[in-house]
């Protein structure tokens, strides 16, 4: 493993990018998208996943110069086509819409059609929760999730965030509706590392901790088992209602892996409309009820969602992020291969 400085990991991610050919705006973003997450401890979605950008951006799953676009309002409420842009940049720009919406509406909705992988769906629930509001937001996927008691993946694990701002410390849900979002696993994989507990089956319908089998069989246990199912389905037909969009069947229909996603970014400025201290001291009440818990024998203190992000950023700030080596190999082969490229 190396551990490398979060500055540094910008600037090189930077350079691959501007070697793809981004203009230095939208390079710089991205940068920090994917080496924020790992900064943050979201290793799955952060540097470990670039080389796939990359590699999407060369097979056309990513348009790189494709922007969103507005294609219908009303009071609160927009829908956008991502004409197939780069996921987390349409994300960014979708939340602070829904959020600068909501100042003037109270709730506002943003649904977006057309779009791509958004890396850590967390992100845009922290963009909100700094802003001052709460949001809820969710996305399809391509089909990678067998319905419950069946064998063949036809559902998305489809991501879904919960943000609630607060003084003392932001809670941030953000969480697919698989045991384990693919990101973990393929982390997992590449660590040697087997699960903690099952999270989905092998080639023989065996419910297995091994990581790779799972990727291997693509049998990945839904959350809560029929619930996680259930969920899945609501969600993808929520978004590709609101934005009239793809659903995860037509995503699996697309030769093009995971393309044409279904988003929707929900804001809520509850802080613009009740007593704020109120709103504080229920929050707080809530939170350190929970927090007193008593832990099982051996475990570790209680802790709501979002709680260890800055700790975590501390931490890695301080002995740098951890980056697998073999992923930082890929991305320095690739610049140096797109730079004689250049000069040829």
């Amino acid at each position: 493993m190396l551990y490398l400085s979060f500055d540094s990991i910008k600037q090189t991610l930077a350079t691959a990018l501007a070697a793809a050919g981004f203009a230095p705006a939208p390079a710089a973003q991205l940068a920090d998208v994917f080496a924020r997450n790992s900064l943050e401890g979201v290793y799955s979605h952060g540097v470990n996943r670039f080389p796939r950008f990359l590699s999407d951006l060369e097979q056309g799953v990513i348009l790189r110069d494709a922007r969103p676009e507005t294609v219908a309002s009303l009071g609160g409420m927009e829908v956008w086509d991502g004409h197939f842009g780069p996921g987390p940049l349409t994300a960014e720009a979708a939340m602070a819409r829904a959020i600068a919406l909501s100042h003037t509406h109270g709730i506002a909705c943003v649904a977006v059609r057309n779009t791509n992988h958004w890396l850590r769906p967390g992100r845009y629930g922290w963009q909100a929760a700094e802003a001052g509001v709460a949001a809820l937001l969710f996305t399809n996927t391509s089909g990678n999730m067998p319905a419950w008691g069946a064998k063949d993946p036809r559902l998305g694990n489809n991501p879904l965030v919960l943000a609630i701002p607060r003084k003392k410390g932001a809670v941030v849900v953000d969480l697919a509706m698989s045991q384990f979002a693919y990101g973990k696993l393929e982390l997992a994989a590449l660590a040697g590392e087997q699960l903690p507990i099952p999270g989905g089956y092998d080639e023989a319908g065996a419910l297995t901790t091994d990581p790779g089998a799972i990727l291997h069989s693509q049998r990945i246990l839904p959350a809560g088992y029929w619930k996680g199912s259930a969920l899945s389905l609501g969600l993808d037909l929520m978004a590709a209602a609101l934005s009239m969009g793809r659903t995860v069947s037509m995503i699996r229909a697309d030769p093009l892996p995971e393309r044409g996603l279904s988003q929707v970014f929900v804001a809520v400025d509850f802080r613009g409309l009740l007593d704020e201290a109120q709103v504080d001291h229920l929050l707080d009440g809530a939170i350190e009820d929970l927090l007193g818990s008593a832990p099982v024998e051996g475990g570790r203190p209680i802790r709501y969602p979002g709680q260890r992000r800055e700790e975590t950023i501390r931490h890695n700030l301080e002995h740098g992020v951890p980056v697998n080596e073999v992923t930082w190999q890929k991305i320095l082969n690739w610049i140096a291969a797109h730079r004689e490229e250049e000069i040829v």
